[in-house]
């Protein structure tokens, strides 16, 4: 692992420090005087365009695999390829992962590895012939990736100002007096997921905060520069706004000396990233090293987001969609492998997501904008080794078919997904129904995949 310079360690958008004025920064950024006693931490992993989970999670039964194969038609997977694994709970059915999945399929073996079967965005439970009625509740724009991107984030059909993760950081951020700030990271982005009317999240680049101060080695302008800086920062100024967003960024300054020094310090791990460069494992890398600092910062609860791109995959969805797949394989089993070696395997979970699934039927080359999805739940507090909810007819026109066309109706809902995390995360009933204000529209105790 490089080591990084402590001045190369943040890196806070522009919006993020225009919109720091909101927040209260009245507690001392100091060293933690005792290390937290319970510490856990949530991460959220984004699949960007919308992954095709239904080539990622694959039946093997003969009945259901001939099903899928006459849906799938050229995309399907050929059943002597597919990795076979054992679901505790199967009913009978057979199960398997994508050819590229073999590292997820030894997780799911170890019981560290879930799946969470078709789950996605709903207004409230719909069938295939409530759906006939127009009058019947669906998500706004429900094939659009900025759309259903945002349904997922905000956890609210009626929301658009925060995200449950930022809800979610807003009642664990008094938990972390020393450093409220860390509460909540995106990697390499900002997130509508954390984004809080009471707090501030921050955005780190894979290697880093990056270069926050603007100081070059060997280059004096910038040390120049950096000094000018921070004497108008250390100015009094007559409009409050001015005056706080001065004090917002001496803060940060100060933030990127501390916190980056301690990352700086950091022993180099001994869990190797995977050999191929893997942006996904290297921004997972990323979170395993504020999570290796959270003692000597007095972190207790953390929620973390994590983004991957190229899921879109409308043409040569064969060629791209394996090589995806292959990177989430070994970039999650790195990041659980890390957890392990920092001796917090059951204090992390994490999650995947995606705005939408794809088609069951091909376009040509590829497939188009859906609806239902699988997603993955990874963790030593995972009731892994299993899958949860309602595998769907995979029949185009079947029962679960919203248009004929292959687009899988979700038979659980985001909501219930998120919840027996938030359970586990040691949110109270009542705080769980301002992170996720829709729950009360479905069953919040049908699906518990947590130890």
């Amino acid at each position: 692992m490089s080591k990084i310079n402590r001045r190369d360690f943040f890196k806070l958008g522009a919006g993020t420090i225009a919109s720091a004025g909101l927040m209260n920064w009245s507690q001392p950024l100091i060293a933690a005087t005792q290390p937290p006693s319970d510490y856990k931490a949530i991460v959220n992993i984004f699949f960007l365009g919308g992954n095709d989970g239904f080539n990622m999670v694959i039946p093997r039964s003969d009945f259901e695999y001939d099903e899928y194969a006459a849906s799938r038609q050229n995309l399907a997977v050929a059943k002597s390829d597919i990795l076979a694994i054992n679901p505790l709970t199967a009913g009978g059915a057979q199960f398997g992962f994508h050819p590229a999945f073999s590292e997820m399929q030894q997780l799911f073996s170890d019981g560290k590895l879930g799946v969470m079967a078709n789950v996605g965005n709903l207004i409230q439970p719909v069938t295939k012939a409530q759906l006939e009625n127009p009058n019947t509740p669906r998500p706004r724009q429900l094939f659009s990736h900025n759309d259903q991107q945002d349904q997922w984030r905000y956890g609210d059909p009626d929301t658009t100002k925060t995200g449950w993760g930022g809800r979610l950081m807003d009642y664990k951020v008094a938990d972390n007096i020393n450093y409220p700030l860390l509460t909540g990271m995106a990697i390499d982005g900002r997130s509508k997921w954390l984004v809080s009317q009471q707090n501030l999240d921050i955005s780190i680049g894979r290697n880093g905060f990056d270069r926050y101060n603007y100081v070059r080695p060997g280059r004096n302008w910038t040390e120049d520069r950096r000094v000018a800086f921070q004497a108008l920062l250390e100015k009094d100024y007559d409009n409050p706004f001015a005056q706080e967003f001065a004090s917002t960024q001496k803060r940060t300054m100060q933030l990127v000396e501390d916190v980056g020094g301690l990352v700086n310090e950091l022993p180099e791990f001994t869990t190797t990233l995977p050999e191929i460069r893997n942006r996904l494992a290297e921004s997972l890398q990323m979170v395993g090293k504020m999570i290796a600092v959270r003692e000597q910062l007095g972190m207790t609860r953390q929620v973390f987001y994590v983004a991957m791109g190229g899921f879109d995959t409308h043409d040569d969805q064969n060629t791209r969609q394996p090589a995806l797949l292959g990177q989430i394989s070994q970039a999650m089993k790195y990041f659980y492998d890390l957890t392990v070696e920092l001796g917090v395997e059951n204090s992390v979970t994490s999650f995947t997501s995606s705005e939408f699934g794809r088609t069951l039927t091909s376009n040509g080359d590829g497939t188009d904008h859906a609806w239902g999805n699988h997603q993955l739940l990874m963790g030593g507090a995972v009731r892994g080794g299993d899958i949860y909810g309602t595998m769907p007819s995979l029949e185009i026109g079947g029962p679960d078919d919203y248009r004929n066309d292959g687009r899988i109706i979700p038979t659980t809902s985001v909501e219930q997904f998120s919840k027996p995390i938030l359970d586990w995360f040691d949110v109270d009933s009542s705080q769980i129904s301002t992170v996720l204000p829709n729950l009360g529209s479905f069953d919040s105790n049908a699906i518990d995949f947590m130890l």
